[in-house]
């Protein structure tokens, strides 16, 4: 057997898990084997010590868990990098100031004026349709609008002639070439 599985057996006998068939099978090969028996027997005796370190440990701590308070230290849950963030910071104003410096620049010196157009005449109310029919007809966008108007949601979802006959050149294209 390698050195390997003769300390993991060792480990598995001096804690106890190993069945009666196997332990004694293990012994009798350690009986044959001296080098073997003193590889069991160094690491029994480490898995001996560990155990009564970690008991120890174990009580000293349940004792003193009755009587002292732990102590929590709190540390931040998000620590910030104030550098990038001002260089970010100071790279949105410096972009800020170039686009309004370059949206103010005026190409031939004179500087552009917003004008507010105000009607010379009150605006008046169109009342029926045949008003708008009147002042927008002919033009591209006004016979759109009209369009609109002029139908009512009802005749959208009405099939048409045209629906039936897309329908019946569709039925046809399908039986000569059913194959497609």
């Amino acid at each position: 057997m390698k050195r390997e599985v003769i300390e993991r057996l060792a480990i598995d006998s001096a804690a106890g898990e190993l069945n009666e068939d196997i332990l004694v099978l293990f012994e009798a090969y350690l009986a044959e084997h001296p080098q073997a028996g003193q590889w069991a027997e160094d690491m029994a005796g480490i898995y001996k010590e560990t155990e009564a370190a970690i008991d120890e440990k174990v009580s000293d701590a349940d004792a003193d868990a009755g009587s002292a308070m732990l102590v929590v230290k709190r540390k931040p849950l998000l620590r910030v990098n104030w550098w990038g963030i001002g260089r970010a910071a100071a790279g949105l104003i410096v972009a800020a100031v170039i686009g309004f410096a370059g949206g103010r620049w005026t190409i031939n010196g004179e500087t552009g004026i917003v004008a507010f157009i105000k009607p010379d005449r009150p605006a008046e109310q169109i009342k029926t349709i045949s008003d708008l029919k009147e002042q927008y007809a002919g033009t591209f966008w006004g016979d759109k609008v009209l369009a609109l108007v002029e139908h009512t949601s009802s005749e959208r979802y009405k099939a048409g002639f045209q629906d039936s006959i897309f329908r019946q050149i569709y039925r046809q294209y399908i039986k000569e070439k059913p194959d497609e």
